[in-house]
């Protein structure tokens, strides 16, 4: 190998970092998302719920709290069946309280709980992360 190719397969390769580097690293950075907000306009008293589609805002003495209605098995639409206070999900019967902790079945990780803000003249607003729903 001459020199001459010897210097031109460096400046190859340094060209490759120089240019390479800025491009990948810009490719695989995680993006700032914002979330998605659901308002609800409907003020809840203690005991009332409000079922959506990914969510369901329940109005406890500690005050609103919004749960996901994605099981943590497989992702099927869980059902809130008023009878038993449980979360059920169609598919394999996973339980769920109606808090989001894990009751029974092949489900092991409690459901997502939703960041829930006051709206100014009543109802909540609900952040739902991005990627769910």
């Amino acid at each position: 190998m001459t020199r001459r190719e010897l210097f031109r397969r460096l400046a190859l390769a340094g060209g490759a970092v120089a240019f390479g580097y800025p491009f990948l690293s810009f490719v695989s950075r995680q993006r700032y998302r914002p979330p998605r907000e659901v308002k609800i306009r409907k003020p809840l008293q203690k005991g009332e719920r409000v079922e959506e589609k990914d969510f369901v805002l329940f109005m406890t003495g500690d005050g609103p709290v919004a749960v996901s209605r994605h099981c943590t098995h497989l992702g099927c639409i869980l059902t809130f069946v008023p009878e038993e206070e449980l979360f059920i999900c169609p598919c394999h019967q996973s339980r769920f309280k109606p808090d989001g902790t894990y009751v029974s079945g092949p489900a092991r990780k409690d459901l997502p709980r939703f960041q829930v803000q006051a709206l100014e003249g009543g109802g909540f607003k609900v952040l739902i992360p991005k990627g769910v729903g």
